[in-house]
């Protein structure tokens, strides 16, 4: 059985509840990717082009730092990577992780949380960017209401 690990990246909360979810549905390990400088509320207004999150999405080669994981990549097989929709894709936090960590011999399994975005833009754009170096399955888009059969059924489709 191939052992799997749930990260994820949240500011609000969903995306954290998500990813403890799927983490305690299926019996996986979970780990958050933690900024270093904590986002605040003014940091996420995206109506602001100056707020922080404006301009790490407007700069295509930012790379929030983020602290150290509490588990250890390499004891896993699978690796969810869970995160918001900001501006139709990945936060930039998101890319820094993937070029960090050593996941070349991972299979990656992407989960977003949205109010409206799918996952569609950001899965291509993380295959296009990462694709050549990183194996990636397609992932899911979640809203704030996750049960356990939808997850379960999600991972059983994946055929891992």
């Amino acid at each position: 059985m191939k052992k799997a690990l749930v990260t994820y990246f949240s500011c609000g909360g969903t995306t954290q509840a998500t990813g403890e979810k799927i983490a305690t549905v299926m019996n996986y390990d979970v780990a958050e990717i933690e900024p270093e400088e904590a986002y605040s509320r003014e940091d996420l207004n995206w109506k602001d082009k100056e707020s922080r999150s404006s301009i790490e999405m407007q700069d295509e080669s930012a790379r929030p730092d983020y602290k150290t994981l509490d588990k250890n990549l390499q004891e896993y097989d699978l690796v969810f990577i869970g995160f918001p929709i900001w501006w139709g894709i990945e936060p930039r936090i998101i890319d820094h992780f993937l070029e960090k960590e050593n996941l070349k011999d991972k299979v990656l399994i992407p989960f977003v949380t949205s109010g409206g975005s799918q996952i569609d833009q950001a899965q291509a754009r993380l295959e296009e960017n990462y694709g050549g170096k990183l194996k990636f399955l397609e992932g899911r888009r979640w809203g704030r209401n996750i049960e356990a059969e939808e997850i379960k059924t999600w991972i059983d489709d994946l055929e891992i």
